[in-house]
């Protein structure tokens, strides 16, 4: 049986770097979106949806300081 993720560790990391990269992709689909499309309410909605990407960016960050001041205590 393999070892549950561990804050700090490789697979919390890998994680991380997972969720900001699929928040990379969604910003340039949506870019790609807004530039294509003359849509007033797709562009809004594009742009609301950009805002809560950068939601979940500040969310990915926090987790990584959280992950940096766990290990960095043991």
């Amino acid at each position: 049986m393999s070892t549950p993720a561990q804050i700090g560790k490789n697979e919390y990391k890998a994680a991380l770097a997972k969720g900001r990269e699929a928040n990379r992709e969604i910003r340039r689909l949506l870019q790609r979106l807004m530039q294509e499309s003359n849509s007033s309410l797709i562009q809004a909605l594009a742009g609301k949806i950009s805002l809560a990407v950068g939601d979940n960016d500040e969310a990915l960050i926090r987790l990584e300081e959280i992950g940096r001041t766990f290990r960095d205590k043991q």
